[in-house]
């Protein structure tokens, strides 16, 4: 018998009944291979608590966060992920059970979560500011106003705005435009006490203070009138209250439905939650300079000044239209997110798709498991895209089934849901970390929810944030999941899938898509890209019209020196940052030398330290890892003058040396 091809082998199969075991036998090709989906797993859905290690570690660090269980909800575990999130990460955690003279004066700082606190603890804390100690609060009880130069007054703002003092050393760099936040803010007076910031209104400063800053005895202690760690998960999180609530009619509940009358539409293009975590930030490093210049861990690899997260949908798309979008990126030194939605089969049908698509490689309608080891080995992802119009749990169940069962496994931990649907505040990040996925995509800008009354289309971050953190639940406990909004998205922009959606025409498309990008850059944020692999799979003017605008948006991040990564490598590089220990940090005021071990994951993660370049009377001229020098940047961020160094993976020595500036 004269050999024959494949689609040849294909037609005899089909007219001569051959069962699909005997076919797949044929050529080494085991058709029934992956065609077992798998069950989908479940496991415990929250983080392991920041305070796991007790504060009296051989391991010592400079910072003590106290997490007071004692608040409703507690936020002590969500203050940790923002100090993580800060690049902070010399602390330890410990409930309000350590708030002991003996374990206070082993640190240089406390950091205190909100919630009530007995007499005995206020005492605690003004003698251990008294002897030295930088103390700072979130929004600590009246009983301990005069520690913090404060006066109480009766009122409180609710649901207002902050103005930073970009005047006062501790705001310098900030935005003077007023921001938003969530909660309930103390009326307090100064009486003595800097203001940082003040409460406002849109426009105005209100006569009370927001964040102070005051010296008490031998040490200074720092005030939130606010717990800016709720704050901070309201502004990501949207509002609770609109939980299960249908707010931009278009047909069913999506994440960005929580933040309807939430988010104040002219503030949307500033990372308000960022804003706030940052002057977080400013305010430990700031109190702590003259004690310690407090390292920190950039946000993005390789210092660069932002990211672009690019991931893109895909509903059964051959696999010639997902080669059409990742050739455009690998053009430009990037990396892929394709979250694929396979056609729901059963076991013998998915047999059958795939031994067609094997027999006529060429015209393949199939993803097959060979497309997939592939696109995963050039760096890309191919993730899990699932319908869940049947339900939260039974979409995923059938949708992990299907994809494990095309033998695309293993699934990946990144996600996007089919149409962004979403349940409750944090039932559908809940869900999925109890699945093993560990970054959601689902926060989403799209729909008539981002227009002004005056008809004006606004973009920017509905969240408040384009950087990942990880989600909180109504009890104040951290879900080993985070959040990363979609700022960028196709079909608020070129896409017309919705009715009365916005009809830029391409060039102005661009334009904003690109302004976004410049601001993110200026601003330190991560932009998140969805591009729809779909366009290119249909053709013609959609898929022209697709392919220039991501091209604009690729040329734009490449223009700007940024990394295009997907959302599977951002996730890695993020955990990395995350888990990485600054250790055993120690100030020699006599050399003026700073020594510290670093502990970071041994995998190179391309993370970047920056060290503070000046300090009351001195100025940075060495580094050394390792006992040999290291060369580092000088680069200003947010007004302040940092030196920024690579890092490699492992366990590492720093000393990092000061001498007299000028």
């Amino acid at each position: 018998m004269g050999s024959i091809t494949r689609r040849q082998f294909l037609k005899m199969s089909s007219a001569a009944g051959l069962t699909v075991a005997a076919v797949g036998a044929l050529g080494g090709y085991r058709l029934w291979e992956d065609t077992d989906g798998e069950p989908l797993p479940v496991r415990a859905p929250f983080a392991e608590p920041p305070d796991r290690r007790w504060p009296l570690s051989s391991r010592p660090a400079p910072i003590l966060l106290i997490t007071n269980e004692q608040a409703d909800p507690p936020t002590g575990a969500y203050l940790a992920e923002i100090l993580r999130a800060e690049g902070l990460n010399a602390f330890r955690a410990a409930s309000l059970s350590a708030l002991r003279m003996e374990i206070l004066e082993r640190f240089l700082m406390v950091v205190l979560s909100a919630g009530p606190l007995e007499v005995v603890h206020g005492e605690t804390l003004r003698r251990y500011v008294a002897r030295g100690g930088r103390l700072l609060a979130m929004r600590p009880p009246s009983h301990l106003a005069d520690l913090f130069g404060l006066e109480p007054t009766s009122g409180q703002t609710a649901e207002g705005y902050i103005r930073i003092r970009p005047e006062h050393p501790l705001g310098r760099g900030f935005s003077r435009e007023t921001i938003q936040f969530h909660g309930v803010a103390d009326h307090y007076r100064p009486a003595g006490a800097e203001v940082v910031a003040f409460l406002a209104g849109k426009t105005g400063d209100l006569p009370f203070p927001a964040v102070t800053l005051y010296p008490f005895g031998e040490g200074q202690a720092g005030c939130w009138a606010f717990d800016p760690a709720w704050s901070i998960a309201l502004t990501r999180q949207g509002n609770p209250d609109l939980a299960h609530q249908e707010r931009d009619g278009l047909h069913g509940l999506r994440a960005h439905e929580l933040f309807d009358g939430w988010i104040d539409l002219d503030r949307i293009g500033i990372p308000q939650a960022d804003e706030l975590m940052r002057l977080l930030g400013r305010m430990i490093t700031g109190m702590l300079l003259d004690r310690l210049p407090l390292p920190r861990i950039w946000y993005f690899p390789d210092g660069a000044p932002g990211i672009l997260v690019a991931t893109g949908d895909a509903h059964n798309m051959p696999p010639s239209a997902v080669e059409e979008v990742l050739r455009r990126v690998e053009a430009r030194g990037g990396t892929f997110s394709v979250y694929y939605a396979p056609q729901p089969r059963n076991r013998l049908q998915r047999a059958w798709h795939r031994l067609r698509d094997w027999v006529d490689q060429a015209a393949a309608h199939v993803v097959l498991p060979d497309h997939v080891w592939r696109w995963r080995a050039r760096g890309h992802e191919f993730g899990l895209h699932p319908y869940v119009e049947e339900g939260l749990e039974a979409g995923w169940r059938r949708y992990y089934e299907v994809f494990t069962g095309m033998g695309y496994r293993p699934v990946p931990p990144t996600v996007r849901t089919h149409r962004v649907l979403w349940s409750g505040w944090v039932e559908t990040a809940r869900f999925q970390a109890a699945c093993g996925i560990r970054m959601n995509l689902d926060f989403y800008h799209v729909g008539p929810m981002f227009r002004k009354p005056d008809g004006e289309w606004v973009f920017g971050y509905f969240t408040g944030s384009g950087l990942p953190i990880r989600f909180v639940d109504e009890e104040g406990r951290v879900l080993n999941i985070y959040q990363q909004l979609t700022a960028l998205v196709d079909e608020q922009l070129i896409g017309r899938t919705w009715p009365q959606a916005p009809q830029f025409p391409l060039p102005i498309a661009l334009e904003i898509s690109r302004s976004l990008i410049r601001r993110g850059v200026e601003q330190g944020e991560a932009l998140a890209l969805q591009a729809h692999v779909d366009p290119f799979a249909i053709g013609g003017e959609a898929a022209e019209t697709q392919a220039r605008w991501l091209e604009g948006i690729l040329d734009e991040a490449v223009g700007l020196g940024i990394p295009i990564w997907s959302a599977q490598r951002w996730l890695e590089f993020v955990e990395a940052r995350d888990q990485t220990e600054l250790e055993e940090v120690h100030w020699d005021p006599e050399r003026q030398a700073l020594h510290l071990r670093i502990r970071s994951p041994v995998a190179p993660a391309r993370l970047t330290l920056a060290l503070p370049l000046e300090i009351p009377g001195g100025r940075l001229h060495e580094v050394r890892i390792d006992g040999s020098s290291v060369p580092y940047r000088e680069r200003s961020w947010k007004g302040i003058p940092w030196a920024w160094m690579e890092l490699r993976g492992g366990i590492l020595s720093l000393s990092a040396f000061y001498g007299p500036s000028g």
